[in-house]
């Protein structure tokens, strides 16, 4: 019990009194004046000088109100942002990187955004699935795809690539061009959902090949079959071959810059004709990994935050179990059991 004494109080105040008007003794009603001495020391006592006034606060109470302290300091902001930061976490790893089919702001201004696509809602529609027949991209179930990655899709991608200059008009996008922009090196940078249109729009240049073999990639039977499909501009292409090809250079950010890409397509597209299978899906597995990566680190900080904030001080108090995690909240030391110890 945590006991608060309020004797100097009363004294301080008893003095004050004192300097202000005489003290006389308290008169007694005239009912009591017959009383005789045995029953008057039955009545209750007078406070004087050296009674004290005692206010008793349960311990557990004072942690409680500690405790929604905290709640409402920290948890009023953590909790709201942490539930949103998860939800989005929980949908990339599930391959719902999306990026171009969402709703345009009302807010939004050519000028300031850097998405220059922004307005073309045909093309930046999310394709779940082009309809490709033939073999998934080999080791795509590495990448924890959404939907299915057909190597025709990967195909129609690289065929529409000739280098990093085929990604966009690096000089003239919105980064580039803003005012507030360095004239001398100005930062060109590349929005995913801006890829994803561009690659849609573009021309495809041919079907690339295998370096070791010279056969084209997925075969004969494969290219007869698919190739005047995909030369068309706005053949369907699914999001998630899109997606894994964009990791390659990205590595799970939503802009790229051209000397990332460029450096990139060198190790597994450095001709237009030729393409590295192998060493693409190793590249988008790096790309990938890093994303995992991330999330693993955001886990990690939020089982800090919450132990050390919620978790930790309510087992100690209620439960006498101490798992670490700061001090706040008492645990028994007799027969507090100590988890880590």
């Amino acid at each position: 019990m945590k006991v608060f004494k309020f004797n100097s109080v009363l004294l301080a105040f008893a003095s004050s009194v004192r300097s202000f008007a005489p003290v006389r003794a308290p008169r007694l009603p005239t009912s009591w004046q017959s009383t005789s001495n045995t029953q008057l020391k039955l009545l209750p006592p007078i406070i004087s000088e050296s009674s004290s006034f005692n206010i008793a606060i349960s311990d557990d109470m004072v942690d409680i109100l500690k405790y929604v302290i905290i709640i409402a300091s920290f948890g009023g902001g953590l909790i709201p942002a942490a539930i949103a930061g998860n939800q989005a976490m929980f949908e990339t790893l599930a391959g719902k990187r999306r990026g171009g089919e969402e709703e345009i702001p009302e807010d939004y201004n050519p000028k300031t955004n850097f998405d220059p696509t922004m307005l073309d809602t045909k093309n930046r529609a999310y394709v779940e699935s082009s309809g490709a027949p033939g073999p998934e991209l080999p080791g795509s179930a590495l990448l924890f795809p959404n939907e299915r990655i057909p190597l025709v899709d990967i195909v129609a991608i690289m065929g529409r690539i000739q280098d990093f200059n085929s990604l966009a008009d690096w000089t003239n996008l919105p980064s580039a061009t803003w005012a507030k922009a360095s004239a001398t090196k100005p930062p060109m940078w590349l929005p995913r959902a801006t890829f994803k249109v561009n690659m849609r729009k573009a021309k495809f240049l041919s079907w690339p090949v295998d370096p070791k073999t010279g056969e084209p990639i997925g075969g004969e039977d494969l290219k007869r079959a698919e190739e005047k499909r995909i030369r068309k501009t706005g053949a369907l292409i699914g999001d998630a071959a899109l997606d894994a090809v964009w990791d390659t250079w990205a590595w799970g950010a939503s802009v790229t810059t051209p000397d990332k890409v460029d450096a990139t397509l060198k190790a597994y597209h450095s001709t237009v004709d030729t393409f590295e299978v192998g060493d693409f899906v190793s590249a988008a597995i790096r790309g990938r990994s890093i994303t995992g990566l991330s999330a693993l680190t955001f886990v990690a900080i939020q089982v800090i935050a919450y132990g050390t904030l919620f978790v930790g001080p309510a087992l100690r108090q209620y439960a006498n179990i101490d798992i670490g995690f700061g001090e706040i909240g008492f645990c028994d030391p007799e027969t507090c059991l100590r988890v880590f110890s």
